[in-house]
Order: structure tokens, then sequence, then C-alpha cells
């Protein structure tokens, strides 16, 4: 079963591009709790290595968020922010933000983005509101009361955070499923491991960072390793019959055959498949919009497969993942690290 509150905590922690910090330290007490002692590279990836052997096969998921950065505090006390990652400006509009110190990780204060009322508006327009044109409410008046806050500009400001589940307990909704998710799946892969590691193989486990800005820290993890496989674990934005096919959430995992950039490696896939069906573990085969950090990683000329889970709303604060499919997840990656050959 999943671990509630282990999965809030991950996916209520902050963590927008370049500003990880709070997440990051959720992720490494928990590893701790384990008995694993990570290290963090100077991107800023939290790497694990496990098991005995010369061959390495390696796994990793994100633990960065898209999210805003606070540019510049007006007269009035309105906060001008640019996004960090790929967010619909239609997401922005009536949001609470969360506005946290860059260096600390504290929340420093919320606030909202909103717009006029219909009430007061002269001219009724339809079109979108540019990012640009918005700006960040924390309720006081000048820039000297902002200032007052502790707020210093530029500044990580979180989309809200919340945690919902429903469905009677099939569905869990909240900002930053894309890629806590991941992260959590990872934790209780290290989880099975630690129990029982590995004799033939390393299996080097991270959580990159600056994948939402260009698959930063992935890049830098594959200075590090020469691996004999490398499985990606992410969420994959569901769902578009063009692009996804017929793949739907609670029919388990879904192989990323193909994307905006990468192409799995289809030795990597038949092998997958096939452990799949031997723990006869549901899994789906489809092709996705975006990227993920497989791009990079699959660069050190290693076979490379992400391997994901559906999620609704992606990039929004009601981000949709199914619980069955985190679980079975899970045990597939699990089985998968532990029996391809190395």
């Amino acid at each position: 079963m999943i671990d509630l509150d282990l999965f809030k905590r991950i996916v209520t922690a902050r963590g927008v591009s370049g500003f990880e910090d709070p997440v990051r330290n959720v992720i490494i007490s928990e590893l701790k709790r384990l008995g694993v002692e990570p290290r963090v590279d100077a991107m800023g990836n939290i790497i694990v290595e496990i098991g005995f052997g010369s061959s390495t096969c390696l796994a990793c998921a994100h633990m960065d968020e898209v999210g805003l950065l606070a540019t510049y505090i007006e007269q009035d006390g309105k906060i001008r922010f640019r996004k960090i990652g790929g967010i619909d400006d239609r997401v922005l509009i009536n949001q609470i933000v969360e506005i946290y110190d860059r260096d600390s990780g504290e929340l420093i204060t919320k606030g909202v983005i909103c717009v006029q009322p219909p009430h007061l508006q002269l001219k009724r327009d339809s079109q979108v509101v540019p990012w640009y044109e918005l700006y960040i409410d924390v309720g006081l008046e000048s820039r000297s009361e902002v200032e007052s806050l502790g707020l210093r500009t530029p500044c990580p400001v979180c989309l809200e955070k919340r945690f919902e589940v429903l469905a009677n307990g099939k569905v869990v909704v909240g900002r930053g499923l894309d890629d806590r998710a991941g992260c959590y799946a990872l934790i209780k892969v290290v989880e099975k491991l630690v129990q029982d590691p590995p004799k033939d193989r390393k299996i080097v486990l991270a959580w990159t960072v600056q994948e939402e800005i260009g698959l930063r820290g992935a890049k830098a993890l594959s200075r590090l390793y020469s691996p004999s496989f490398i499985i990606v674990l992410d969420t994959m934005s569901c769902c578009n019959p063009v692009i996804t096919g017929d793949a739907k959430m609670g029919n388990g995992p879904v192989l990323r055959i193909l994307d905006n950039e990468f192409i799995c490696s289809m030795s990597l896939l038949r092998d997958v498949l096939k452990i799949a069906e031997k723990e006869n573990i549901p899994v789906q085969v489809a092709s996705a919009g975006g990227t993920t950090d497989a791009l990079e990683l699959q660069e050190l000329n290693v076979r490379t497969l992400p391997i994901c889970v559906l999620c609704k709303y992606s990039h929004t604060c009601v981000e949709m993942c199914n619980i069955n499919d985190i679980e079975r997840w899970i045990e597939l990656t699990y089985k998968v690290l532990t029996n391809v050959e190395v």
C-alpha cells in the first residue's frame, strides 16, 4: 500500500527548478531513515549506490517543479515575476502562491495572482492575460511593507501546494506530482533494495534537479557513470488519443516509446515487457509529448527507457495520478533494476 503520509510530504515540499532545497531535504531525511547515506553532487542531484558487482545500472527521477521567480517589487507593493519552466498562462490567474527564501527554503509569505473582477471591467476581453501583465498581491500596499516581511528579490515562488485523495482512495491530486510521484517511487525502490542488495550489480539511484528548464541535472549526472542500462521515472501527460493513443489511468505504468525529442531503446523495451509479463504487472506502451531526463542520459550511448505513470492536468495545481498505477510502477521498477541483464 502507498504511504500517503510520505507521499504527501514529498509532493507538498516546495522545489522550483534551481531552488530545490526544501524537497531535497525531505528526500535525504527519508533515505537516512532507511539507513542509506546519500551524497549530493555539485549540481544538487541526490545520489545513492546500492549493491555489489562491476556492472552498474541507473534509475532517476527529477525532484524539481515548474514555478515562478519574483523579480521586482513595485512601489505599491505589487510583485512582478517571470516563469520558470512550462506553465500555461491560463493556469496563473486566480492562483494562491507561496513565496519562499532562496537560501533557507523557508516560506516568507503567501499571495495571490488575480485580475479585476467583472464588476470593474469597463471593457470585456476574453483574451488570456499574458504572464508579464500579471502580478502577485500579498495584501500590502507599499514596497517597504513587502520588504519588511524579509522578501528579497529575486526569489522562488511556488503555486499553492495542494494535496487531495479522491475516488474512494484511488486517485491523488496535487501540485507537483510531476515528478514527486517518481521521487516517492524511487525511495520505495531503495527500501526494497536495502532489504536485499543485489550481488551481481551496483544500482545507482538519483533524484535530479532542473529537469523542467532543460534536463540540467541529468546532463551533469551523465558525466559520472557508464551504466549498462538506464530507467527514468517520470509522469506522462494524459490523455490525447493523437499523441498518447489509448493509454489510460488505472491500466498500469507506461513504457514511453517516443516523445517530442526521444525514442527509447527497443531492446530494453522488449526486456521490460518480458519482465512485466513474467511478474504479472500490467503495463502500457505509448508515445508522449514533451521529453524527460532520458534524452540527456541516452547520449551516454546506453540503452535507456522512461517508465512513466500517467498524469492528468500536468503543470497545474491539480495534477492527478492513479494510486494503483504508482504501486505497480514501484514493483516494475524494482524488478527491472534487479533482473535486466547487465
